[in-house]
């Protein structure tokens, strides 16, 4: 996030399994920007007043394009084009948005889970829920929130990467209203799973 008196760079950080996190705007094309774009005309000053004898003014008829820097004010992530991978979108100061396609889809074969909560003693969306999904050895946890970011909301559904797993074992749901609850059957692979607070 930027202001217009200078750039700074979207940052993208890769999660490594775990591991780490890699930055990786200039690996997956972020930056630099399409067209190098990275400031915009702000507003135009009419000078032709007082100021027309200005040497800024006189040279451009009176007109000053007042620059500002391109600036991200915030990002949503979801799942856009419903391939199972996450996209970006941001949304930008004084300017158009910003659409991040994911491709990660057409280069490998990916498993993934959607899961969206529906409360019925909790609230609605079940925010405040801890949900586990077991695939194998592994455990993916996932904590409710309801948000995401800054000035911003990403798709309520929960996504879950399941790695080389190919379909999830159980999910387990800790609802708000202290509830728990374990689904394992009819799980889908690759897909959305509505998940309903058992009464």
């Amino acid at each position: 996030m930027g202001w217009p008196f200078r750039y700074g760079i979207n940052s993208v950080l890769l999660n490594e399994a775990g591991r780490r996190f890699v930055d990786s705007e200039f690996v997956l094309g972020v930056e630099p920007r399409k067209d190098n774009r990275f400031e915009k005309v702000y507003f135009t000053l009419d000078a032709s007043g007082a100021d027309k004898k200005h040497s800024l003014a006189y040279h451009k008829k009176g007109l000053i394009g007042v620059i500002g820097s391109i600036s991200s004010r915030s990002s949503v992530v979801f799942d856009l084009d419903d391939d199972g991978d996450l996209d970006i979108v941001t949304n930008e100061q004084n300017d158009h948005p910003i659409v991040l396609i994911s491709n990660l889809a057409e280069k490998k074969k990916i498993h993934y889970l959607k899961i969206k909560l529906v409360g019925t003693i909790s609230n609605r969306d079940g925010i405040g829920a801890t949900v586990k999904v077991h695939c194998g050895p592994a455990t993916y946890l996932r904590y409710h929130d309801g948000k995401s970011g800054y000035l911003a909301q990403s798709s309520m559904p929960l996504y879950f990467g399941l790695g080389e797993t190919a379909k999830a074992d159980s999910i387990e749901v800790l609802w708000p209203s202290g509830k728990k609850q374990t689904i394992s059957e009819q799980i889908p692979t690759n897909g959305l799973l509505v998940i309903m607070e058992s009464k």
